[in-house]
């Protein structure tokens, strides 16, 4: 997996909220891998769900916040020429 994707616009910091989006990928694969190892029930649905619902906020915010930085770079690159 590239770390470019779990870097923030400017590629110069990984950002916590991607990080924990790739954790949480990965516990929900290692939770059905060892449920099924384990021969027990295990629902990813519900683990999804609500993985999802964290996410999606968390996303969410995470493209507000990029939007307003880079909207901020653009006002400050203009200011000094204009």
């Amino acid at each position: 997996m590239s770390l470019n994707l779990l870097r923030d616009i400017g590629n110069h910091h990984v950002e916590l909220s991607r990080l924990l989006w790739a954790v949480s990928v990965l516990a929900g694969i290692g939770y059905a891998g060892w449920h099924l190892w384990l021969d027990r029930s295990f629902s990813i649905i519900e683990f999804g769900s609500g993985m999802g619902l964290l996410l999606a906020g968390g996303g969410g915010a995470t493209a507000i916040k990029d939007t307003f930085v880079a909207r901020a770079k653009a006002a400050a690159q203009r200011e000094p020429g204009a």
